[in-house]
């Protein structure tokens, strides 16, 4: 039975490799790619002219590969072990994301490595999945991350805020 499981909420030594986090869907809407067109400057026409778009191999627009990138990465939920981005390789637009499309998300951890005592890199295969099970995006997705569950603790004991005792009048 396929489960959603998008929260990386664990440190890094309690990860196995070979697990897969899979997310619920999300629909890519009109306005998405037209937002995102004014956000990056991305009006290049196969993404924002209709009439052109129509005249294309696709005989439509398409949804940036750099929106579905960014969506991917927002689908599935990192908690706070996960402390920087450290890359992303062998990207790949593999099946083209139409408006009205919707992505789901795997993330299948292919690696672990210890950078030092208290940090070490996660590398996902991310896959972006339309709603008829095409791979539309693929890539390797390395995270920089806390390894133990006790250094997790401590970033949160001194990162979250207690609330205070009232004083008395």
């Amino acid at each position: 039975m396929v489960t959603i499981d998008n929260q990386i909420n664990k440190p890094l030594d309690d990860i196995e490799v070979g697990h897969v986090f899979r997310s619920g869907g999300r629909t890519i809407t009109e306005a998405d790619v037209v937002n995102y067109c004014a956000l990056t400057g991305n009006w290049i026409e196969i993404h924002s002219n209709l009439h052109y778009a129509s005249q294309t191999r696709f005989g439509e627009r398409l949804v940036q590969g750099s929106l579905t990138y960014s969506i991917m990465t927002g689908l599935i939920t990192f908690g706070p072990s996960i402390q920087a981005n450290y890359g992303i390789d062998r990207l790949r637009y593999v099946h083209p994301v139409l408006i009205n499309d919707t992505i789901y998300v795997t993330a299948e951890v292919i690696g672990k490595q210890e950078k030092d005592d208290k940090y070490g890199i996660i590398t996902l295969l991310m896959k972006a999945l339309n709603q008829d099970g095409d791979v539309c995006q693929k890539s390797e997705w390395s995270l920089l991350m806390l390894r133990r569950q006790e250094d997790l603790d401590e970033l949160m004991a001194g990162s979250i805020p207690t609330e205070k005792p009232r004083k008395k009048k």
